[in-house]
């Protein structure tokens, strides 16, 4: 039961995302070692959880539900840090203990786009699409081949393009709708839809904040991959502040005099 109401979305200036990732940043400082031995922890389940990615269909999706529920327990962290408390490794697993099916649900919305990119790249890998184009084609004359081909790579492009817009939103979400279950238990639904609406809402701010976490992201892989370690804090940080700035909880109304 939300006393408050759903929290409303606010509209920030695009470089607002870089004081999201300066707040990430401190945060990650003031407890250096808690947040290392934490990144340390995460990455090795996450690492572990990619080696089930080839499992047909059902492999892509291991990856986003374990990422959702252990950035819920991070963030968790993160709250307690910001009230004055140090954070510590356990918090990970707050979101498992706290809100394990808002959490993997909000993952697999993350996912369902990423497995059909994975399904649309196999088919065009495996030939299937450029079968069925010669296939259509028999009768045909040279030009009319090419044009279709021409016509279904086009289509197919298009929805690629598609799907992978819609892939960068559903991350985006992904990333602020278990702030949202953590800190209002919001239903996933709810989280999923203020994600979203943020999202589009501020659209040149989370442009923004995107490529810089990709620069810093090529970054963490260049030092055999410890800056991950570094990484991983930083991005639970950053989502914190985020979360925070966009975000607005409606006040309890005031009570009245008898």
């Amino acid at each position: 039961m939300h006393l408050r109401g759903l929290p409303t979305v606010r509209k920030v200036l695009p470089l607002r995302s870089l004081f999201w990732l300066q707040s990430g940043w401190r945060l990650f400082t003031g407890h250096p070692v808690e947040w290392l031995l934490t990144a340390l922890l995460a990455f090795s389940l996450l690492a572990l959880s990619t080696l089930l990615v080839p499992i047909p269909l059902l492999g892509p999706v291991f990856p986003p539900l374990l990422l959702a529920l252990l950035l819920g327990g991070m963030l968790h962290a993160a709250m307690r840090q910001q009230a004055g408390e140090a954070p510590r490794v356990e918090d990970m697993f707050a979101g498992i203990r706290r809100h394990p099916g808002k959490l993997a649900l909000a993952g697999l919305f993350y996912a369902v786009p990423l497995v059909l990119i994975h399904l649309l790249t196999y088919l065009a890998i495996s030939g299937s699409l450029l079968v069925s184009l010669f296939g259509m084609a028999v009768g045909g004359g040279l030009q009319q081949l090419l044009e279709r081909m021409l016509t279904h790579l086009a289509d197919f492009g298009i929805l690629l393009l598609a799907l992978l817009f819609l892939w960068g939103l559903m991350m985006q979400a992904l990333l602020l709708a278990p702030a949202l279950i953590m800190r209002h238990d919001l239903s996933t639904f709810d989280a999923m839809r203020l994600a979203l609406t943020a999202g589009l809402r501020n659209l040149p701010a989370i442009v923004i904040l995107g490529l810089l976490l990709y620069v810093l992201l090529i970054l963490a892989l260049a030092p055999l991959g410890l800056g991950f370690l570094v990484y991983i804090p930083l991005v639970a940080g950053t989502v914190h502040a985020a979360t925070e700035d966009l975000f607005v909880v409606p006040a309890l109304p005031a009570l009245e005099n008898p």
